[in-house]
């Protein structure tokens, strides 16, 4: 063995690695590559779901992934990191070194973050591919990965030379630091049985509201009703896990019927005190074809004393599942009950110019991503003034969520956008925080319509 090798075994050899690959012969190609290069402690899986359970199972400093066209795994890894880590059962985010066989000539291995690498490939990566993947999207892929906290480098093959220098480039990459857990839920989350009971109990249970702004004036035009779940052993549990546990319940409807009557107190307080805004109330595309949802809202507004659209539904993204046919038809029941119709998160996800030109929408909302990005990248400002082109076109109102600083608000400004929500506005509010906030006051005294 060489020195160089004696120095890598010395350098690798405490790896704890996890190898994912649909094929047993690449894993075993990869896993004895590592070997060689002295790392001793590794597994194998073939699927995000065994993946999953080797991560919770061991701590992993590093995943090695096949990339492949007709492999999507390796893609989604960083997702499922992103996801298992919001659930604080993580002890640590694994970094990601993503491999395959390069089709063109690739040296070294391809930094997903460092400008300064990806800028000197960028003239020829357009041109390659790793297992039919272009690397030049991979590069993309993996900066979005670090924008969330995961680390991310490409060997352009599986042979021992690219993953020793992608290792390498791991090994000296700054941890990037990890959202704190409280010591109680970094070990565990709530059971289903918790779920269960909070929903039929509504024992933890609130809401909170974040206003939405005429970007110009400053004055509130609306609000988005969102959930809260304090539990009494782990504290607040973030929406990222809730929502996913709801819904695998099959509970979003119990959920959204919380919701729906909290807004609707909400908007009777308003009314009371003169306001005339509309409350958002999200609801997945399951929930909103539940059968008879538009003939019920309607009612409890028309026995609350309240104009319908001052209610709106907001359809989530996971809507992939349910029949097209069926969420056209309750999307125009309820619109044909004055309740307003939304579409969250333009631009991300399943939130396409398809949906949008076969579905009726009042309005819809240009996901927070791209509106963080705007000040960064002019494709960016591209996308949202396009989407400000679109929005006329269909005669529909149009908010951008995801707002953070000042300059953001200016761009947006310039870009036609009129109506924002975000953090440089307003973070969600308790009810009564809401209610007595100053932004509400100038809603008032604007007489803005909603």
């Amino acid at each position: 063995m060489t020195l160089t090798k004696v120095g890598a075994a010395i350098r690798f050899q405490k790896l704890r690695m996890l190898v994912l690959s649909r094929e047993g012969r690449v894993a075993r190609q990869i896993g004895a590559n590592l070997e060689c290069l002295g790392v001793n402690h590794q597994a194998h899986a073939a699927t995000l779901a065994e993946c999953a359970s080797e991560l919770l199972a061991r701590e992993t400093e590093v995943v090695v992934a096949e990339i492949h066209s007709d492999y999507s795994d390796g893609l989604m890894l960083p997702g499922l990191l992103r996801e298992l880590n919001a659930t604080g059962r993580l002890k640590r985010i694994p970094h990601v070194l993503w491999t395959g066989e390069a089709a063109g000539q690739v040296d070294g291995s391809i930094s997903g973050f460092q400008d300064s690498v990806a800028d000197a490939l960028a003239p020829q990566a357009w041109d390659h591919t790793l297992n039919g993947v272009s690397v030049s999207a991979l590069v993309s892929h993996a900066r979005l990965a670090l924008a969330v906290g995961i680390q991310v480098q490409i060997a352009p093959d599986s042979r021992l030379e690219s993953l020793e220098a992608g290792l390498g480039n791991l090994l000296d990459l700054p941890r990037v630091a990890q959202p704190v857990h409280t010591p109680s839920a970094s070990r565990s989350i709530p059971t289903e049985d918790d779920v269960v009971s909070a929903l039929t109990s509504g024992d933890g249970l609130r809401v909170v509201f974040q206003p939405q702004y005429d970007l110009v004036s400053r004055a509130v035009v609306g609000a988005e009703v969102l959930i809260r779940w304090k539990h009494t052993r782990y504290g607040e549990i973030p929406p990222a896990v809730l929502i996913p546990m709801v819904n695998r319940l099959g509970l979003d409807l119990l959920l959204f019927s919380y919701i729906e009557k909290r807004a609707i107190e909400t908007l009777l307080a308003l009314d009371k005190a003169g306001i005339d805004i509309p409350l958002a109330v999200n609801a997945s595309a399951k929930t909103i074809c539940t059968p008879g949802l538009a003939e019920r809202l309607a009612g409890k507004m028309k026995r609350a004393g309240l104009p319908a659209r001052r209610l709106k539904i907001e359809l989530t993204e996971e809507f992939t599942s349910v029949d097209e046919l069926s969420l056209s038809a309750s999307l125009t029941a309820l619109r044909g009950r004055g309740i307003q119709v939304s579409l969250d998160d333009f631009g991300a996800g399943s939130a396409t110019l398809a949906l949008l030109s076969q579905m009726p929408f009042d309005e819809m909302k240009i996901d927070g991503t791209l509106v963080r990005a705007v000040a960064l990248t002019p494709a960016s400002r591209e996308i949202i003034a396009g989407t400000v082109a679109l929005a006329r076109l269909f005669n529909l109102r149009l908010v951008t969520e995801g707002i953070e600083d000042e300059t953001t608000i200016a761009l947006l400004c310039q870009l036609g956008c009129r109506v924002g929500q975000g953090y440089a506005l307003a973070r969600p509010m308790e009810s009564a925080d809401f209610m007595s906030s100053t932004a509400i006051a100038q809603a008032l005294e604007a007489h803005l319509p909603a």
